[in-house]
């Protein structure tokens, strides 16, 4: 017989819009976030690449009005008259680079974060990357445009000055505008925990499509770039298909004791009776609603499972 629980660890790490929550108890009332700060998991953007743009067109114009009003490092004599040109050519192409480069690494990392979570240290990281990658190219066309006797590596050596110690003074105000407006959601969820004692299913637009009583969810299954929700109304076993992603709902699903139990699913433990292996080895969670087929389990969520019934 199933044993009655009124609070479970989910895990021994969960994060919201890339702040860690240590420890997150929950029960169907309540969500208790104890220890949250910045780590090395999820850096949230939203999903939107509009996001993205803002760097893409923003960082390339700080480094043009940057280098021509300020003139750091006397970056302007640097370029000037190489290939014949004035230096506010060499400061155009150089920010034509810094703009291409940025297009395609801010379009990658769109994608990965649509793939997978990446972390405050991880994210750090590839902005380091993505500043090493415009000095590359910064020096390649350094390279072509001045007759000056130097290699490659010397006018790297340059070029990385420019762009790290530059760039430096627009990342890091854009990284806190980001770790505040994080900040901010985690306080404003936890607001909206004072009225969690129903489940509520938003749509890609955020439009709210489904309100359900936690005791009625079964389970959730994703199915490319929809949710199919099945629930229990009037003790009839129902079914809702909804736009939206499996990464929108971890937050909600977390608060109302819904539990991953595999890549595409998340399960109700109170309508969980058994887990089962099948012959092949393939593990399932069966249902005590009649006609509700079994919810399959992975095995990176079987112990967790197994311990909440």
């Amino acid at each position: 017989m199933k044993k009655r629980y009124q609070y479970a660890i989910l895990r021994e790490n969960t994060y919201f819009c890339g702040t860690k929550i240590s420890v997150i108890q929950f029960s169907s009332h309540s969500l208790m976030v104890r220890n949250s700060r910045l780590s090395n998991q999820e850096f949230s953007m939203n999903g939107k690449y509009r996001l993205q743009l803002v760097y893409i067109i923003i960082i390339p114009m700080f480094f043009l009005a940057f280098s021509v009003f300020y003139n750091p490092f006397d970056i302007l004599e640097y370029y000037s008259g190489a290939s014949g040109k004035d230096s506010a050519f060499h400061i155009i192409m150089l920010t034509s680079i810094l703009a291409g480069v940025l297009a395609i690494s801010r379009t990658m990392l769109h994608f990965v974060l649509k793939a997978t979570d990446i972390g405050w240290i991880n994210y750090i990281g590839w902005c380091l990357a993505e500043i090493l990658g415009m000095s590359f190219f910064m020096a390649l066309y350094t390279v072509l445009v001045k007759a000056d006797g130097q290699n490659y590596f010397q006018h790297m050596a340059q070029c990385l000055k420019f762009s790290y110690l530059e760039l430096i003074f627009i990342y890091v105000p854009m990284m806190l505008v980001r770790a505040v407006k994080i900040k901010n959601g985690l306080l404003e969820f936890k607001k909206q925990q004072d009225d969690n004692s129903l489940v509520r299913f938003y749509d890609e637009h955020q439009r709210l499509k489904l309100t359900i009583a936690p005791s009625s969810l079964l389970y959730v299954k994703s199915e490319s770039n929809y949710l199919r929700i099945c629930y229990l109304e009037a003790e009839k076993v129902r079914e809702f298909v909804l736009r939206a992603s499996m990464k929108s709902l971890e937050v909600p699903a977390f608060a109302h004791c819904l539990v991953r139990c595999q890549r595409s699913y998340f399960v109700n433990p109170d309508h969980v009776t058994v887990l089962r292996k099948d012959r092949d080895g393939f593990m399932y969670a069966e249902m005590n609603i009649p006609n509700v087929p079994a919810v399959p389990v992975s095995k990176q969520y079987f112990a967790l499972l197994s311990e909440l019934l």
